[in-house]
Formats: C-alpha cells, structure tokens, sequence
C-alpha cells in the first residue's frame, strides 16, 4: 500500500485522501475500523445476527457510495452511526410498519438535578439480564436512545446530530424512554 502508517491516518485524512487524491483502496481501511461496531449496533437493535450481518453489509455501502457527502461537521463515527440507526429504523419500519411517532414539545420537562439522580440510580441498580429484558419490551426508538445515551456514552449533542433533532428533543425522548424503563422496572418488582 502507498500509505505504511494509515493504520495512525484519522479518518478525517483517510477520507480526504480518497476524494482528493482519489485512493479508492483506503476505503478498506474504513471498513476494517466500523464494519465490526456497525455489525454489533445493529445486532443491539435488531436481535438477529443475520439480518444485523445484512444490514451492516447495506450501512457500509452506503457508506461508501456517500462519503463524498460527509461535510465534517460532526465526527465520522458518528455519521456512520446515524446512517446506521436510519437503516435500521427503516427496516424495522417496513418489518412491522411502525407508524413514525411525532413529538409533542408541549410535553417536555425539564427535569432536576435530582429526578436525573434518581433516575439514573435506577438504570444503574438494575441487573444487566433485566435490562435487557426491559429494553427489549421497549418501543426500538425509546430503546436506541437509551442505548446511545448509557451504552455508547453520546452526549445530548451528539445524539441530536446522528437523529437530525433537537437537543431539546432528545432530552424529552431520553425522559420519555427513561420513564418507561422505570414503569416496567415497577412492574417488575410488583410481579416478584
């Protein structure tokens, strides 16, 4: 390969090098950094290692077909990362054509420094085998913001950007989701 460190390269540079320069064989160094974590996103949110296998396979082309799109504005993770979320809402649309829920702003609440506190202890007390059964009954959109926000660690920023919301709006979403967890979490415990 002409570039012995590409493996030090960001991705920032990879790409330029790809548009500018025109080394359509740095893609693969693209895909061998995010076809695993594209595979394991979509395995999270579908639970079906082949269509996750599929799916990835999709995010990756289209990754590539568009990367003349990606403007730098965010961090490239993190336009893959919405690429892969759309194409999983999308199949997950078509699969059982949910009907896209429309936010309500009136409903938004801010919450206190101890409702977060509280509800974040909740989240955090639960064992990891209830939680995953919780989230599994959860809506997959409730279910996705919940994932990016505890498990990939996205900030409200970086949450809006991959979903094309506000930040105001995930922040309803992530209590929406967040209560919803919580109700079955009571259930749970009223059950035992």
């Amino acid at each position: 390969m002409k570039y012995p460190d590409v493996a030090k390269y960001s991705d920032l540079e990879i790409i330029q090098k790809i548009l500018e320069e025109g080394e359509r064989a740095l893609l693969e160094v693209l895909y061998d950094r995010y076809a695993t974590k594209v595979y394991y996103k979509c395995l999270g949110i579908l639970g079906d290692k082949d269509i996750a296998k599929d799916l990835a396979h999709d995010v990756m082309i289209k990754v590539f077909l568009n990367i003349a799109k990606f403007r730098g504005t965010s961090q490239f993770s993190s336009w893959v990362y919405s690429i892969t979320y759309n194409q999983c809402m999308d199949h997950i649309r078509k699969r059982k054509r949910i009907p896209q829920e429309s936010l309500n702003t009136e409903d938004f609440q801010y919450l206190s420094t101890e409702e977060i506190e509280l509800e974040n202890k909740i989240l955090e007390d639960l064992k990891l085998t209830q939680l995953e059964r919780l989230l599994d009954q959860l809506k997959p959109d409730d279910k996705m913001i919940l994932l990016m926000r505890y498990q990939d660690s996205f900030s409200t920023r970086q949450i809006a950007e991959i979903l094309s919301i506000s930040e105001s709006a995930v922040k309803m979403r992530l209590k929406r989701s967040r209560d919803k967890l919580a109700e079955q979490l009571n259930e749970l415990q009223d059950e035992n």
